[in-house]
């Protein structure tokens, strides 16, 4: 229990973004579903890194090391820090939600955006598809401001022993994410299409809130992951101060910011595209298909008044 403490405790980013993941999760695909989510986003995850932090697997990774020293104090599952397992969860799902932006038509009312994503859509291969790209591209960004953790509040937990050409992150590690990320998301979209048959037969529709302006969560969420480790390299290519004899290269922080930058603005802008496109609005066929899919009677009352 005090592992789970200290990890909760100074690792408090993860735990808050798990939160925001549970509620926006709940939101868009109720308690069942977020919570098979949760549970299978780690435990695949779990077996990802457990195999490549074995050197008689290397995969889907690629070989890397846990400092075993730097984590004494975390909770560790077969050597693989908990935390970071569990993060997969979160930034899966996040990457789903937000590649179902990318593929649904929207629904607005001035700022009130509504996602108007169909079950064939949501558990489409093309969606399957951008949510794994978009899950890598976090990581691209993640990964080498993690591999610099020695220099700010993560610690200097692991390391390549073969460093990769990407600010020494390896191109086997970022295949592994889109690998990763595609069986997580491919399990549940088997998962809800099996539970959505199930209500179907039993004739319980799975009710969702009716939540003002959540067609914008998913980008936002997507982007405040990518913002808060942008805003770590920021600190750490202008303003952070190594200690005495430690070698830090602040140009090369400073480039890595740049080219995180250019990752993460264009796919911002082009969701901006999405909120604004007039050829991005949901027909009525659309709409009726998707309370058939998702019923609930304030959303169809607020979606009645403005169609």
């Amino acid at each position: 229990m005090s592992e789970l403490i200290y990890s909760i405790t100074h690792r408090p980013y993860v735990f808050i973004f798990l939160i925001a993941f549970l509620a926006f999760s709940w939101m868009e695909q109720g308690k069942l579903r977020t919570l098979i989510w949760l549970v299978t986003g780690y435990l695949v995850a779990l077996l990802a890194e457990w195999a490549s932090v074995n050197p008689d697997i290397r995969l889907p990774f690629g070989y890397y090391v846990y400092h075993q020293e730097a984590l004494e104090n975390d909770l560790l599952v077969f050597g693989v820090p908990f935390f970071d397992s569990l993060s997969f969860a979160f930034l899966s799902y996040v990457s789903f939600s937000f590649a179902q932006f990318f593929m649904s038509p929207l629904w607005r009312k001035g700022l009130n955006f509504q996602r108007v994503t169909s079950r064939g859509i949501r558990n489409s291969p093309a969606t399957l598809f951008l949510g794994a790209a978009l899950m890598t591209l976090i990581d691209v960004v993640v990964d080498p401001v993690a591999h610099l953790g020695a220099h700010w509040f993560l610690g200097d937990i692991y390391h390549y022993p073969s460093p990769g050409y990407h600010y020494n992150v390896t191109m086997a590690n970022y295949a592994g994410w889109f690998v990763v990320g595609w069986v997580i998301m491919f399990i549940n979209q088997r998962v809800d299409a099996f539970l959505a048959n199930r209500e179907m037969v039993k004739d319980t529709a799975l009710s969702l809130p009716y939540v003002p302006f959540q067609g914008l969560f998913a980008p936002l969420f997507w982007a405040g992951i990518l913002l808060f480790n942008l805003g770590v390299i920021a600190w750490l290519g202008w303003s952070y101060e190594p200690e005495q004899g430690m070698v830090f290269d602040h140009a090369e922080v400073r480039k890595l910011f740049l080219s995180s930058c250019f990752v993460v603005v264009p796919v911002l802008l082009i969701a901006a595209v999405q909120l604004i496109k007039p050829s991005n609005r949901p027909s009525h066929e659309e709409l009726t298909a998707w309370l058939a899919s998702y019923p609930n009677p304030r959303l169809k009352a607020e979606i009645g008044d403005h169609n």
